[in-house]
């Protein structure tokens, strides 16, 4: 499987609330890839909303997305995105 990574900041004023995390999964099913996220030692499937929430991922925190599948690059820059509240 191709894998892709990325280390960033939370960007959004309110961190990855409901919609950023609803959105995440929009993005692994839209793109038919596995998209995780990590904090620390702590990864959970975008699938997943509320896994994703309980992370309680506030704005400044720092994070690593992990996309896996044919259009992995394509569903990271998507993500990467919506974490850092650029797709307003």
């Amino acid at each position: 499987m191709n894998w892709q990574h990325c280390s960033l900041l939370v960007g959004n004023e309110r961190g990855v609330h409901g919609r950023v995390a609803t959105r995440l999964a929009e993005i692994a099913a839209e793109y038919g890839v596995l998209l995780q996220i990590s904090r620390g030692d702590e990864t959970v499937d975008c699938s997943s909303i509320l896994d994703v929430l309980a992370l309680a991922l506030v704005q400044g925190t720092e994070i690593r997305l992990h996309a896996g599948g044919d259009k992995a690059e394509q569903a990271l820059r998507a993500a990467q995105a919506v974490v850092t509240g650029q797709d307003d």
